[in-house]
């Protein structure tokens, strides 16, 4: 499985940074789940479309945000970050941050235990996949953009440091 890392070199006046997201797993609970649909329960009609969704979904399926699917990359300079055609002035930026799109606590929808098998099964999936689920967020104007996504922490906090070192601002 592919992990996360980013690359910086420099042009000019700008530090420039491309990312490459971490793979997710796939949810091989599902991919097995509906195979053995598909093979062992072929004679039920209905089995056989929800067996080759649930082998499609767990193979396929993403659950981090669109933005921490894809390569992406951003420039720096000492006042100015600009990203996917946004520009940030320095001065107007509130702080660069670290966030994780995935983390939650308890169960989802307000589930109370007992929790079925499948249920803590899909939430260890979830929990392997949000540590992969960090990003790079600028927040300026009272909202926060993503920069980079789908690192783990090491990276987004190493990508954190160099950022802010090429706009000379403190890391908090």
């Amino acid at each position: 499985m592919r992990e996360s890392e980013y690359r910086k070199h420099q042009e000019g006046n700008w530090t420039v940074f491309d990312v490459t997201p971490a793979e997710e797993p796939k949810f091989m609970l599902m991919v097995v789940g509906g195979a053995v649909l598909v093979v062992f329960f072929f004679w039920m009609i209905l089995t056989i479309p929800v067996g080759i969704w649930a082998f499609w979904k767990g193979w396929s399926g993403k659950i981090r945000p669109k933005e921490h699917q894809s390569p992406s990359n951003f420039r720096v300079s000492s006042d100015v970050v600009e990203s996917n055609g946004r520009t940030f002035r320095k001065d107007d930026i509130h702080q660069l941050t670290v966030r994780n799109g995935l983390k939650q606590t308890g169960l989802p929808g307000g589930v109370m235990a007992p929790a079925s098998a499948g249920l803590l099964r899909g939430m260890a999936h979830r929990e392997k996949c949000s540590t992969i689920a960090y990003s790079l967020d600028v927040e300026s104007g009272g909202k926060a953009y993503s920069l980079a996504g789908g690192m783990d922490e090491t990276t987004a906090n190493g990508l954190l440091h160099d950022v802010s070192k090429a706009l000379g601002m403190e890391v908090r």
